[in-house]
């Protein structure tokens, strides 16, 4: 029984490829098959692309190497004990405030009242005034008013202080307060800005400890943890002390 799908549907007639004219164009549908069936016929089973490796040899964009820390200068980096301990209690916290808050989700536990008027989250200076010593204003973040704050708004709120302290000599205790407590908060994982501004975060703290006197004992620790807590437990491993 004849194959109906291998039965040729349009009659082209015999192919006399010395007659074929290939230097005009087919006049007649006729002439058009046939120029099919010759170019078929001399096209090989398999094609290869000639590639040209030279091209290769140099890069086609100009891709920059992301900012790293500045080295720690002598007896201020921290030791590998050390950061482990602080990523260790870090982990904890975050922990047990997931867990509150699941609680509290599942009405397993009464939400905690926070007592105080916190800024609008487009209140920039509110939230500055709110998380440093400048005035009067600054509120301490207790875990009430941490769970009170939703995701996006601690990310603001993040972005706010981060771009604060980097017009600012040191981090004052107070502000770092607050920058322990938010990370403590900020849900995983982290958005592109989010990523952006931790970084951040690690190359200021960096750049003060680079300019510090070896007996500001306080200040070169503080700036060490959240070095530490920014590559280490975030993940910007390129960042972190050795």
């Amino acid at each position: 029984m004849n194959d109906p799908f291998k039965e040729p549907v349009l009659y082209s007639g015999k192919l006399d490829e010395e007659s074929l004219d290939l230097s005009s164009l087919p006049a007649t549908g006729e002439e058009y098959i046939k120029r099919v069936i010759y170019e078929a016929r001399n096209c090989d089973d398999v094609a290869y692309a000639k590639i040209d490796d030279s091209r290769f040899k140099k890069p086609t964009l100009n891709v920059k190497p992301l900012p790293e820390c500045i080295k720690a200068p002598d007896c201020m980096g921290p030791t590998q004990e050390w950061q482990n301990h602080q990523i260790s209690e870090f982990s904890q916290i975050r922990m047990e405030i997931a867990q509150f808050r699941d609680e509290i989700k599942n009405k397993k536990k009464r939400r905690l009242l926070c007592k105080v008027k916190l800024p609008d989250i487009s209140d920039q200076e509110g939230w500055i005034k709110v998380c440093t010593t400048t005035n009067e204003n600054y509120i301490e973040p207790l875990l009430s008013i941490i769970l009170s704050i939703n995701q996006p708004s601690i990310e603001q709120v993040l972005e706010y202080l981060v771009n604060y302290l980097e017009k600012q000599e040191l981090i004052q205790a107070e502000l770092g307060r607050w920058l322990y407590a938010l990370l403590s908060a900020l849900e995983l994982p982290l958005n592109p800005d989010m990523c952006s501004c931790l970084r951040s975060l690690a190359r200021y703290c960096a750049s003060m400890r680079a300019k510090l006197e070896s007996t500001k004992i306080n200040d070169v620790v503080s700036l060490n943890l959240f070095i530490c807590l920014v590559a280490r437990y975030f993940r910007q491993l390129d960042l972190a002390d050795p």
